[in-house]
């Protein structure tokens, strides 16, 4: 139980949010905007590899697909490190 002085503080308190729209605002905004999910950079990139590395093999020989695994391996690196990042 509150005693009178804590139940006035609290009365108070409320009474001063009450008043103040931009804290009642923030407060609301953030619990209604969900985070959108983060785009499949990495399976779509894995897609994108399990495509190429056919062609570049027919095309450029073992030289092409090292190099292609080896642009592969940087450009999930980015993701996750934005990612985390972020």
């Amino acid at each position: 139980m509150l005693n009178d002085h804590e139940r006035r503080a609290l009365a108070e308190l409320e009474r001063s949010l009450k008043g103040d729209s931009d804290f009642a605002a923030r407060m609301a905004g953030l619990a209604d905007v969900p985070a959108p999910p983060p785009f499949p950079a990495v399976p779509v990139l894995c897609a994108l590899l399990f495509i190429l590395v056919p062609l570049v093999m027919l095309l450029f020989g073992w030289a092409g697909v090292l190099i292609v695994l080896d642009l592969f391996a940087a450009a999930v690196a980015v993701v996750l490190i934005r990612r985390r990042n972020s």
